[in-house]
């Protein structure tokens, strides 16, 4: 059944950015033998916590969420990796960040300039950036070098490193 894939997998991923667990999130429907009624009521019960798991989710991403309220699962995956790397105070101003400069795609490349990855580093810049970083050698398309790397700059120089409104 393709709605029940469907709302799975988006229950999987919001029980992941609340951090609860998956068995708590996820209620698995035993459609096998069981009449209309009670499908459609196991239907309407998933459906009902899905909203409930959406509306935690909008508090969560409420400072990029796009105009249509879609979520954008591309920015909020990187939570827990940015978390790793930015003061508890910069986490979402981060987020908001690689939504201005990449949308969360990893392998972003400015089509006017060098800029690339989730924070959009400059080519010339970034190997001498990501050694005193602590990523030699590191590709600036490897997402984990980029949003380090994009930390470290933020606390030696400040969120000047960013044009995007929401590096102000």
């Amino acid at each position: 059944m393709k709605l029940r894939s469907i709302i799975a997998a988006l229950t999987i991923a919001a029980a992941s950015v609340l951090q609860i667990p998956t068995a708590v999130a996820v209620q698995t429907l035993d459609l096998a033998g069981t009449d209309d009624a009670s499908r459609q009521a196991q239907q309407r019960q998933v459906e009902e916590r899905m909203e409930q798991l959406l509306a935690k989710l909008l508090l969560i991403n409420g400072p990029y969420v796009g105009d249509t309220g879609e979520f954008r699962w591309a920015v909020e995956r990187w939570r827990p990796f940015v978390a790793d790397y930015f003061p508890e105070d910069r986490i979402d101003w981060a987020l908001r960040i690689i939504q201005c400069e990449s949308g969360g795609d990893p392998l972003a490349k400015n089509p006017t300039s060098t800029a690339s990855g989730l924070f959009q580093h400059l080519a010339s810049l970034w190997e001498e950036r990501a050694a005193k970083a602590g990523w030699a050698d590191s590709d600036v398309f490897d997402p984990l070098a980029n949003i380090a790397v994009a930390a470290w700059l933020l606390e030696t120089g400040g969120p000047g490193h960013w044009v995007c409104t929401a590096a102000k």
